[in-house]
């Protein structure tokens, strides 16, 4: 951000609501601006607001309206936040419609507030940092793909569709696919645990996500005026700036667009599955390290055991030559009594040898399971 302060106007007809919000925001490096009506608003928008908190019932001019005459003087950076007792599915279009970038509702708690404006900072800095890199990238695709027709369009996003590895490259790409066509949309994608949403506008807002949200629950294609959305597994699609003149062009377009989303949902099954193998694979080496880390134990623990009884062994031959002495035992008897500690020896090596012989081929076999999951785990 830049070194003046996040300047923010609060607009609103109600005084009160006015004072309680400006309060809320007191202490922080916010340079505030109150605003009675949007005719004041409008004229003050030299002082290059970064946010306004706007009502959007108000005496005069709405909300609404405010905020779409703010886009159409090519105010675009700056961010709206409309504040409204109401949050209906027909309220949050219109307002997203009309430009507006997020939603609280009134009387809202302070927390709320501050993070909400926390997150308008956010997308800010977000947005002044990937501009330079979208109008780079928009530029290359729209070179790369202009020679392409609509159907080459669906071709090359298939193809590409395959390389993605993660769930932003392919959001990317899908958004990528759409300005292509002359079509700007919103894009959700989900793994079931997860979600990814993405925008023309490179940052996703709060409001376009509520509208992602609420239009996943439409059916398979629905179509309202110049939006169109399109609901696949794992994929909801929703695209505005049909041409409703052209009816011809937009049921070509739709084969077109449920292509791009039927195939962005497989896309997204096969990268589930393939995550899914991955947490297999590392599931079984963590269990194959374990169990070579116990064979590590019981191979040492081998050797230690089988020092400590061929020490114990001679110490017991010593401790019956010194009792031969006071025994009198005849030689005869001493020769029989050393064999029978010696044969004792030799059947505790044996033993060693064979419990050696036993671990040494488990882990070998250990080695060559370890060696096919790292082969499995390199091709997922």
């Amino acid at each position: 951000m830049s070194d003046k302060p996040f300047c923010i106007f609060v607009v609103d007809d109600d005084a009160l609501l006015r004072l309680v919000i400006t309060d809320q925001l007191q202490g922080h490096d916010y340079q505030i601006h109150e605003f009675a009506d949007g005719a004041a608003c409008l004229a003050a928008m030299d002082l290059a607001p970064n946010l306004i908190l706007l009502d959007i019932e108000m005496p005069g001019q709405s909300g609404i309206e405010v905020c779409r005459q703010i886009r159409e003087d090519g105010n675009d950076d700056v961010q709206v936040m409309f504040v409204s007792a109401h949050d209906d599915l027909e309220i949050l279009l219109t307002a997203f419609d009309a430009g507006g970038n997020d939603f609280i509702p009134k009387n809202a708690k302070k927390d709320v507030l501050l993070r909400k404006v926390e997150l308008a900072i956010e997308a800010e800095q977000q947005k002044r940092q990937l501009k330079s890199q979208l109008s780079y990238a928009q530029k290359t695709a729209f070179t790369a793909m202009s020679s392409l027709g609509e159907t080459g369009t669906v071709l090359q996003f298939l193809r590409a569709s395959f390389q993605c590895a993660t769930f932003e490259e392919l959001g990317a790409l899908l958004i990528d696919s759409l300005q292509q066509y002359g079509l700007d949309g919103l894009v959700k994608l989900t793994n079931g645990d997860e979600e990814y949403d993405f925008s023309s506008e490179t940052v996703c807002t709060p409001l376009e996500k509520s509208i992602l949200s609420y239009v996943s629950k439409l059916g398979r294609i629905y179509q309202a005026g110049d939006r169109l959305v399109i609901n696949f597994s794992n994929v909801v699609l929703l695209v505005t700036g049909l041409d409703v003149e052209d009816q011809d062009a937009i049921g070509r377009l739709r084969d077109h667009l449920a292509i791009l989303a039927e195939g962005a949902g497989a896309r997204v099954e096969a990268m589930i599955s393939e995550q899914m193998r991955l947490r297999e694979v590392n599931a079984r080496l963590e269990g194959v390290k374990e169990l070579t880390d116990l064979l590590i134990e019981i191979e040492e623990n081998q050797h230690t055991n089988h020092a400590q009884m061929v020490n114990l062994a001679e110490q017991h031959k010593m401790n019956m030559e010194a009792a031969f002495i006071h025994l009198g035992l005849t030689d005869n008897q001493e020769f029989l009594l050393h064999g029978y500690v010696d044969e004792l020896t030799s059947q505790m090596d044996n033993l060693f040898e064979t419990d050696s012989r036993l671990a040494l081929r488990l882990n070998q076999i250990v080695e060559k399971q370890k060696a096919l999951l790292l082969s499995a785990a390199a091709s997922c």
